[in-house]
């Protein structure tokens, strides 16, 4: 399945500024961790799924594959290159879809500015029950989601984002806690987006474990969860039943080089 959240990001990153300051979300921006905040301006690391490997071996044939991972190569603010290393030579439509699969979930390693995705909209506050609902509304009329709704809780911490565009509805719960290693600052811990395509509904969970490096906080662990169920209607034999079918994957992120300059020569060899 589709990382929807990731594409619902990438379709909300825009360059032209279109609204008043909302308080909340510069706080929200403020008090969230990321590694980029601790100085990590040049990053290496791995990434491995587990099975990758038996997965390709049974469904295609690519010959003998070894230890199928990825290794990433990142620059500040957001410059990056994704090898894919234990294919054989060539298969580059193969590499470029295992690309995508990881690419995907370096939000989770490196997280954007949050508040840099709603740039082109335009923003309205109101306070709720259980804390502020800032409405991102786009009154150009171009744009891919033409609405989001944000709600903040009463410590302006996020807690859910609701996309609603033509055709669908979107809603991903965000879960956070301060860790040992974050100085006080709001660490991701999961996030739960729920949708309904037609008559399916689609729930999907990425849970998402750390290790300290050096002092800084980077997933160890991301632990994904997919659900979706569909409605059979009723025939005159049988009653309407509900049919479920559940997938999953886990992501281990390991060996971080930090600030060694390896990415910065990686970039300057491929130019």
């Amino acid at each position: 399945m589709k990382n929807i959240f990731t594409l619902l990001l990438i379709a909300m990153s825009f360059t032209t500024f279109a609204q008043e300051k909302i308080e909340e979300l510069e706080q929200y921006e403020i008090r969230s961790y990321a590694p980029q905040k601790s100085g990590v301006k040049d990053l290496v690391f791995e990434a491995r799924i587990d099975n990758l490997t038996e997965i390709l071996q049974k469904n295609l044939t690519l010959g003998k594959l070894t230890d199928v991972s990825f290794k990433i190569y990142w620059l500040s603010p957001s410059q990056y290159q994704i090898e894919v290393h234990g294919l054989p030579k060539g298969f580059q439509e193969v590499k470029s879809d295992l690309i995508q699969l990881i690419k995907g979930k370096l939000e989770f390693v490196l997280p954007e500015s949050f508040s840099e995705k709603f740039k082109a909209y335009t923003l309205k506050a109101e306070p709720v029950a259980d804390g502020k609902l800032i409405r991102a509304i786009d009154q150009t009329y171009t744009m891919a989601v033409p609405e989001v709704d944000i709600l903040m809780d009463k410590t302006g911490t996020l807690k859910t984002v609701e996309t609603r565009a033509p055709m669908s509805v979107v809603k991903t719960e965000f879960f956070h806690s301060p860790k040992s290693w974050s100085n006080g600052k709001l660490v991701l811990d999961k996030i739960v987006l729920n949708s309904t395509q037609g008559a399916v509904k689609i729930s999907s969970t990425n849970d998402i474990e750390y290790q300290n490096v050096n002092g800084i906080g980077f997933p160890s662990k991301i632990t994904i969860k997919n659900v979706a169920e569909s409605k059979v209607p009723a025939t005159a034999k049988e009653k309407e039943k509900t049919v479920k079918s559940e997938t999953g994957t886990v992501i281990r992120f390991s060996k971080y080089e930090i600030n060694t300059g390896k990415a910065q020569r990686y970039m300057d060899s491929k130019k």
